[in-house]
């Protein structure tokens, strides 16, 4: 009888504190307190949290002022900023809030010149007309997210200009138009890719345009190419491409069909007109005086077939490899002004292959990237989970805005984050004099579980940065923040700048 009494007591004492567990979660849950009081169990180390929150002890030079903010951490109330050396990763699902708390304040923030790609045109509205006031602003829009017309060009075989660069071209182009997650042959993939560099080249030294290296790819002609590749210096180049035309026909077939694969996007008449000079007196994009300045560029397209990602993918390279060379012969090493790269929905529009192995190296250069994605199976259908891992922790900058049902990976978040103690009580009736006993019992808990994680409130979001602890951070829409009277101009004058054309940059500058 007394195991029944202790039974019935120990029901309705659980019942009555799930029930207020119930009112007191509810009653916190929509003001985020619930959150924010975990992150007051979150390990605190106030000296090193310092490098984020005071610039007197961050690595940035004084002549381009604060780093860009992230948000405000929830229990100090002070901004949490990365330095100038930080590049970031961050990982948030969709309708999270990235785009309006994370990559347009960073655009608008930012003291020189200005890459940015994504998948959609809020980016664009948001930012353009303010960005557009002291310098140009370009939109590369060949498949007219934001209504862009060509009124400049950008030629990809700038890049192109010996066989090292054609190899990267050609892998852009190959890894862009790759299916994600699909795997790469041990043969017609390379030897695909590599017939690509070659023609590229060969285009670049003949001052032929891009769409020839279709063309010669899908009729299988190519008259004059192995000679100019020759008279060019190109022995062995020539003699590669000579070879896998003299193979057998079904071998060929496969090679060439492969590398036809790869530049598919061609075909689409719209994207030739950005990427071809029309002789119409537009201007031609030039990426290495684009890094010497404080314009603007927009990179725009969809994902799926008939996309233009592969182009975006090599103008994100184009770009970053421009400032890289710009870096190389300035004082230090580094760019005097930094080059903010805010990569939207990079996994699916900037398959860059390259990019986890560069990724720490362009912190160091004054390039600060910043890659977006909103899944950590994105970025392992990109580059694989060796990849993706090497991405992340190369990052000095990791943050985590939520959105995410990943089980795997929020347990690892929640590792980062640590444990606390708990205490339980235990209420039991022996039914005698004694009457009622209590008993309390120590166990360690995470501070954020896998559950909390995947339901993290819009306008949070977990920092986990070099050398410090985990901190939560409240976020803020761009439209609330210092650059919201700017951006509600920009989204009344709905982006004058897609129907003007920049100031002509020279060749050579």
């Amino acid at each position: 009888m007394a195991g029944t009494y202790v039974l019935i007591a120990e029901i309705a004492t659980s019942a009555i504190l799930t029930l207020v567990v119930a009112l007191v979660v509810g009653h916190y849950r929509n003001r985020h307190e619930v959150i924010d009081l975990l992150a007051r169990r979150l390990p605190r180390n106030p000296r090193a949290l310092r490098r984020y929150t005071d610039q007197r002890y961050a690595p940035v030079a004084s002549e381009v002022g604060p780093g860009l903010a992230l948000g405000r951490d929830v229990v100090s109330g002070q901004v949490i900023r990365q330095s100038w050396e930080d590049v970031t990763a961050v990982i948030a699902g969709a309708r999270t809030g990235k785009t309006t708390s994370q990559v347009a304040p960073a655009i608008l923030a930012a003291p020189g010149a200005v890459y940015t790609c994504s998948n959609k045109r809020d980016v664009v509205d948001l930012t353009a007309a303010a960005r557009g006031k002291n310098a140009d602003v370009w939109i590369f829009d060949p498949q007219g997210i934001a209504d862009g017309h060509p009124t400049w060009w950008w030629n990809p075989l700038d890049m192109a200009g010996d066989l090292a660069g054609a190899r990267t071209l050609a892998g852009l182009f190959a890894a862009a138009s790759r299916p994600p997650g699909a795997q790469r042959d041990a043969y017609f993939d390379p030897e695909g890719e590599e017939l690509l560099a070659i023609l590229l080249l060969a285009a670049r030294l003949t001052t032929q345009p891009l769409t020839a290296v279709y063309r010669w790819l899908a009729t299988g002609r190519n008259e004059g190419t192995v000679e100019a590749l020759i008279e060019q210096g190109h022995e062995l180049a020539a003699e590669a491409l000579a070879d896998v035309m003299k193979q057998p026909e079904k071998q060929r077939a496969g090679v060439f069909g492969t590398a036809r694969k790869n530049v598919s996007f061609l075909a689409d008449p719209n994207l030739g007109t950005w990427i071809t000079d029309g002789h119409d007196n537009r201007p031609r994009f030039d990426a290495d005086a684009f890094a010497a300045s404080t314009d603007t560029l927009y990179s725009l397209s969809k994902e799926g077939p008939g996309s233009a990602g592969p182009l975006t993918a090599a103008l994100t390279a184009a770009v970053v490899l421009a400032a890289e060379r710009l870096a190389a012969s300035s004082p230090r090493g580094r760019l005097a002004i930094p080059m903010v790269c805010p990569l939207d929905e990079v996994a699916n529009v900037c398959r860059w292959r390259e990019l986890p192995d560069l990724y720490s190296h362009y912190g160091s250069r004054g390039i600060i990237l910043l890659s977006f994605l909103q899944s950590w199976s994105q970025g392992v259908d990109v580059w694989g989970e060796q990849g993706m891992r090497k991405l992340w922790g190369a990052a000095n900058i990791r943050l985590y805005g939520g959105g995410s049902n990943e089980e795997g990976f929020l347990r690892d978040i929640s590792a980062v984050c640590g444990e606390m103690d708990t205490r339980q009580l235990t209420t039991s009736y022996n039914g005698g004099r004694m009457g009622q006993s209590r008993s309390y019992a120590t166990r360690r808990e995470p501070i954020f579980d896998v559950a909390t994680l995947a339901a993290l409130p819009r306008g949070r979001a977990l920092l986990m940065a070099s050398g410090i602890d985990p901190v939560l951070i409240r976020t803020e829409s761009v439209l609330d923040g210092r650059f919201g009277p700017s951006v509600r101009e920009s989204l009344a004058t709905r982006i004058p700048s897609l129907n003007q054309s920049p100031t002509p940059v020279q060749e050579g500058t």
